[in-house]
């Protein structure tokens, strides 16, 4: 998380430089505390753009926004903005200095009179009626004949209408209609404070339907709209589970739901359909709607019979057992979990209570029919999950053999996991493990070097590497056995920029001479076939890396600059990489 005391570390350098022009150079004309540490400003640039930054305690930046164009992370405005915090709040030691416009709002609001607001309240309203919207909203609990369903039905299509472009909302526009929601929302959990659960529902139903909607033609690829639609599923979560909240409105609730999850959208646009369903699940328990609930979920499984829709179909089945579980009814559970031992879940429930009872020979052969239709099935992943049941079982009768056969297929599963590793080391004494380590390394070396043999006789138009391909394979062995001198042998034989930098940091105490010697024409080759100002930072980057950890190589280093900066300095030119290289030359 960003802090206000030191941000500039964290961002890119090109960003931060000309966030901190548009500082100097006064681009930030208005700056203003609406509360709660959320801070509002205004920047000029190709136009004038709206930032918003929330500042928590200790300083840190915890949320930030701005409605220019700019995608992937933070853009120059807000770095203007956080400089200009910086500038005005933590030199300060923390007492804002800023000439805000809230010291002028709240000395007015405590100075007008009651027929002053009522006055301006009529007047505002004739003029903006969204104002007007918004101010029946917040009273609608002083009014009965306010239709708060209604009204924040047609705020919330309004919102939609003003983030959208010819029915389409874009990347940056979906952001926006989100961060409006969730205000939106944020009106939700203060209703739920007063206990009114009733207009929370309401506006719950008015964000959820449309927002299911849009999700279906908009671009969230970052993933906003279906967060915001996940926070209108919390708040109903929260009214559901409230004890104050009144049968009736349960009950509503528990009907619109029974409706909602006929829509497939919700199932197929993220994971709402499920979560909603859970819901619909606790308030069958809750309301005693057991032949409702059973007999909506078996008219659902009855018609998922599409390819895909397996999933769908074992989280129904799953979501009936579990309820016949927690309504008391015991043995219609059980014949269930008997007729549905293909699920997974399923399946790991009959397991686990025969481990209970300690018939491992009965557990094991449930997990090998339960390996045999994951493999079926191509599910590499579940097959590995019933491998673990049979390590946690090997545990359990204290089997070193298969243990160590476990233990060692999942340290070297997918890479190596030093868990799983030390899992492995610690079934043999020093004296075992030292034949045993050394023998893996001789069957690996063994292994890859006959395989990148029969590669280069097989295809002679390959360009083999001049050694076999090692490091990936006993890196990480090594070190984890400390092995540095057959690390430093790997790395050499490697003799790549970044894949030594990989292993710095094993290796630079000991071996520093070794790896310049990697580094220095390593440098010189990576800035030659750089081309763009990423590259060119990264390159000083890494420099300024290996200066820092090897200080006797610090001339070598910056001689590999200096040749670039001169090489590049005529045609042809990289004013950019000048530019970055001039960081380190100083």
């Amino acid at each position: 998380m960003l802090n206000l005391k030191n941000f500039e570390k964290e961002i890119v350098p090109v960003i931060l430089k000309r966030g901190e022009q548009y500082f100097r150079n006064g681009n930030v004309t208005s700056i203003e505390e609406e509360g709660n540490g959320v801070w509002s400003a205004e920047v000029e640039g190709s136009e004038t753009y709206t930032v918003e930054v929330t500042i928590k305690s200790n300083d840190k930046i915890s949320d930030y926004f701005c409605d220019c164009p700019h995608e992937g992370g933070i853009c120059k405005h807000v770095v203007a903005v956080l400089f200009t915090l910086q500038n005005e709040i933590v030199k300060a030691n923390g007492k804002p200095v800023i000439n805000t416009k809230k010291d002028v709002f709240e000395t007015l609001l405590k100075s007008v009179t009651h027929n002053d607001y009522q006055k301006f309240v009529q007047q505002y309203a004739q003029k903006n009626k969204n104002f007007k919207t918004e101010f029946e909203l917040f009273f609608a609990d002083k009014d009965n004949r306010i239709d708060v369903a209604k009204k924040y039905s047609e705020l919330v299509n309004k919102l939609i209408k003003k983030y959208s472009t010819g029915g389409y909302i874009d990347y940056r526009s979906s952001f926006g209609l989100s961060r409006e929601i969730d205000k939106l929302l944020a009106i939700g959990q203060g209703y739920i404070a007063k206990n009114n659960f009733r207009d929370a529902f309401a506006l719950f139903k008015a964000v959820l339907k449309p927002m299911i909607e849009v999700i279906t033609y908009c671009d969230d690829s970052d993933g906003n709209i279906g967060d915001s639609i996940d926070s209108a599923v919390e708040l109903l979560q929260i009214i559901i589970s409230a004890m104050a909240a009144a049968i009736s409105i349960k009950e509503e609730v528990f009907e619109f739901l029974q409706n909602e999850l006929e829509n497939k959208d919700y199932f197929d646009y993220g994971d709402f359909g499920y979560s909603l369903f859970s819901i619909f699940q606790s308030l069958a328990v809750q309301l005693d709607k057991g032949a409702i609930f059973l007999s909506f979920t078996n008219a659902q499984i009855a018609r998922l019979t599409g390819q895909y829709d397996d999933y769908r179909k074992e989280f129904y089945k799953k979501g009936i057992i579990v309820f016949l579980q927690q309504t008391g009814k015991a043995a219609e559970a059980e014949k269930l979990l008997e007729q549905n031992m293909d699920i997974v879940e399923v399946r790991m429930e009959v397991m686990n209570k025969v481990i209970e009872k300690k018939d491992y020979h009965a557990a094991k052969k449930i997990i090998a029919e339960g390996i045999k239709i994951a493999g079926s099935k191509s599910h590499a992943g579940t097959v590995d999950q019933w491998k673990k049941e049979l390590l946690r079982i090997a545990n359990l009768e204290n089997d070193i053999t298969a243990i160590r056969n476990y233990t060692k297929y999942f340290a070297f599963d997918q890479g190596v996991s030093a868990e799983y590793y030390e899992k492995w080391k610690k079934t043999f004494t020093p004296v075992e493990w030292k034949q045993t380590i050394e023998k893996y390394i001789a069957e690996m070396i063994q292994k890859v070097t006959g395989e990148w043999e029969r590669s280069k006789s097989k295809n002679k138009f390959w360009q083999a590497p001049p050694y076999p391909p090692l490091l990936q394979s006993l890196g990480p062995v090594y070190i984890l056995e400390k092995f540095w001198d057959g690390l430093l042998i790997l790395v050499q034989q490697a003799n790549n920029l970044n894949t030594t930098l990989e292993y710095h940091q094993y290796l630079v105490k000991d071996y520093s001479s070794a790896l310049l010697a990697i580094y220095i024409p390593a440098l010189e080759e990576y800035g030659v076939k750089a081309n763009s100002r990423g590259e060119y930072a990264d390159l000083v980057s890494k420099m300024k890396r290996i200066i820092k950890d090897i200080p006797e190589g610090k001339k070598d280093v910056l001689a590999v600059a200096k040749h670039l900066r001169e090489r590049f300095s005529v045609k042809p030119r990289r004013p950019a990489m000048i530019e970055e290289l001039d960081e380190i030359l100083k």
